[in-house]
């Protein structure tokens, strides 16, 4: 028997939970900090997958990174899929999100790059996803995340 132990961040391991529904699912992973000097090619590789293989890099900024990825976690669903009573919940997610930002220094980020994956998806999205390449004070964090069903 393989014991697996879940690393990620607390706060995302919440976040899944509070966002929790029918047909719905959120995931989130942090991968770093690592060298800022390597490819985010390379990065990917060794961090994430060596199967991985980005596509669609887009220069982005702090703000339209926090903009977008809050946009997504909070993404309401349909009748058929989304998150359950999530207006209840948005506080607490908005809160958790935040942490995990400042962890990240993203609001003092030299670089943001928004981008996708080709190859080596560490998630299944179905709904959303998203992926950001953030260098701030001289490190390097790969911030994932995604719904599906």
């Amino acid at each position: 028997m393989k014991i697996v132990q879940d690393k990620r961040l607390d706060e995302f391991k919440r976040i899944e939970h509070l966002l929790y529904g029918i047909n719905y699912k959120v995931w989130f992973n942090l991968y770093g900090p690592s060298d800022s000097d390597e490819s985010l090619n390379d990065a990917l590789r060794r961090l994430v997958s060596v199967e991985c293989e980005m596509s669609g890099v887009v220069p982005s900024t702090p703000k339209e990174a926090e903009f977008e990825i809050m946009d997504r976690v909070l993404y309401p669903g349909d009748t058929g899929a989304g998150p359950i009573e999530l207006e209840d919940k948005k506080g607490e997610i908005i809160e958790l999100m935040n942490k995990v930002f400042s962890l990240v220094n993203l609001s003092e980020a030299e670089m943001v790059v928004e981008f996708g994956f080709k190859k080596g998806q560490p998630s299944y999205p179905v709904f959303w996803d998203f992926a950001y390449d953030i260098h701030a004070q001289g490190q390097r964090y790969i911030l994932v995340g995604s719904s599906s069903d």
